[in-house]
């Protein structure tokens, strides 16, 4: 041999091979798990030495904060101008026999943040007029549309006595849940690592063992990091909500949207009873934008604050400014057709579309501890159509098993022209009625 070269036998170097090989992937899984461990420790870390500023501060990370709001702001969802953290969620309007379904196509950041914007897209549909002209054979006056809404979120703030034990045993709590999830981290890699090395290669036949267990021990600590960055933003939440360890919690946001109508509306209009009836149409148009605040307080309880303003495009029939008439064929004593007021189907006047903007405002509130609320609303519409009209609703909040809520009701007392602005024009529906909503939040939470 020549100097410096020293002669390794065959069989010792596979072994050399094999031993840094497991040492390899021993660190490997280390580093592995580390990392998720690590991960969890800097989140921990980051909410345990943010600036108390006066008892401002965090409480809880960033994306626990996300899964908290989810939980509470879901517990109001009336109409599509409310907030829902879900993937997915439905708005049915009794009184407008309209039914909402809308899907929020936000993507979580893999980086601890809160939610700060997302666009939500929907389809709208008149399902109460399709069956009741069905089954009165009157004329179809349906409404199918989409919505697109676009979201800005404020960043949460939370409130705590300043010189009590709150922020204390939040930390405490948290280093307690950071110290068992590693545990459980450790234990579940130890477990797979036991599994993956006891797979054969008969047992995957036509492929290399090696790629197999890389490709499993990948998608295996991919799985495990999600799964546990979850559980411990939710054991976060569930320690908030359950301690009440805070005074307060803020947040805002504002919403811009507009619905895009596919189906026309379509009215029959004559002049007069003795006169042709024409069909007109109406495209109906929206353009909204809103915000709201938001405060949760375990004491005080829930409050909702939103202001919205809207342009749509109106017409005479849905402004009341026409009489709704069934007119016969008959000939009445005096030779002029029999027509029955404020029913049918066909509508006497003149007919004409408009734009109509509204300025609106609602109060929600929901005592801490309670399902039921109480609401009000109020809108002043402008232009042609200027009625004020207002909405006093009970929100009834139903919880499933985990205390999360699952169905919305809102039993309304809808209050319509208060300001009497149609008291010349010929009225077409009473302007008292009593209306109900269902909101259904589903899916996962936008995280």
């Amino acid at each position: 041999m020549g100097a410096g070269l020293t002669y390794v036998s065959p069989v010792k170097a596979v072994l050399c091979c094999l031993l840094f090989l497991c040492c390899f992937m021993g660190e490997l899984k280390a580093q592995t798990t580390g990392q998720i461990i690590d991960e969890i420790k800097a989140m921990n870390s980051k909410v345990t030495n943010w600036p108390n500023s006066n008892g401002h501060g965090m409480l809880i990370s960033n994306k626990a904060m996300n899964i908290f709001l989810s939980n509470k702001v879901s517990s109001y969802l009336s109409g599509n101008e409310d907030l829902s953290l879900y993937k997915n969620y439905v708005n049915i309007n009794a009184a407008e026999g309209m039914i909402s379904i809308n899907h929020n196509f936000h993507q979580p950041v893999d980086s601890d943040d809160w939610v700060r914007s997302f666009v939500v897209v929907g389809a709208r549909v008149n399902v109460a007029n399709a069956y009741s002209a069905k089954t009165a054979n009157r004329y179809y006056d349906n409404q199918l549309g989409f919505t697109i809404q676009k979201t800005w979120m404020g960043k949460p703030q939370t409130y705590y006595a300043a010189n009590g034990d709150f922020r204390k045993e939040m930390d405490a709590a948290r280093a307690l849940m950071v110290n068992t999830l590693a545990q459980n981290i450790n234990k579940k890699a130890e477990e797979f690592e036991q599994s993956l090395n006891a797979l054969k290669q008969d047992e995957v036949p036509g492929q290399n063992l090696t790629d197999v267990k890389s490709k499993l021990r990948k998608t295996f600590y991919a799985s495990l990091r999600a799964d546990y960055l979850l559980q411990f933003s939710e054991q976060q939440s569930e320690l908030m909500i359950n301690s009440a360890n805070f005074n307060l919690v803020t947040d805002n946001w504002t919403t811009f949207g507009v619905y895009i109508p596919v189906i026309p509306q379509k009215f029959m209009v004559s002049d007069d009873v003795n006169a042709q009836v024409n069909k007109h149409y109406n495209y109906p148009l929206e353009v909204f934008v809103s915000h709201t605040r938001f405060w949760e307080s375990p004491k005080l309880g829930r409050f909702f604050l939103t202001f919205a303003g809207k342009g749509f495009v109106n017409n005479a029939v849905q402004s009341g400014s026409l009489f709704s008439a069934d007119v016969t064929g008959t000939q009445g004593l005096d030779g002029a057709n029999t027509v029955t007021i404020n029913n049918g189907d066909r509508y006497i006047g003149q007919y004409k579309n408009f734009i109509t903007p509204v300025a609106a405002g609602k109060l929600v509130y929901i005592p801490g501890t309670s399902h039921v609320g109480v609401s009000f609303r109020i809108e002043k519409n402008w232009g042609t159509y200027k009625a004020l009209n207002s909405i006093i609703g009970i929100p009834i909040v139903l919880i499933d098993k985990k205390g999360v809520p699952a169905i919305n009701f809102e039993v309304q007392l809808l209050l319509q022209d208060m300001n009497n602005s149609l008291k010349d024009t010929h009225l077409s529906y009473n302007k008292t009625a009593v209306g109900l909503t269902v909101g259904i939040p589903f899916s996962k939470i936008v995280y």
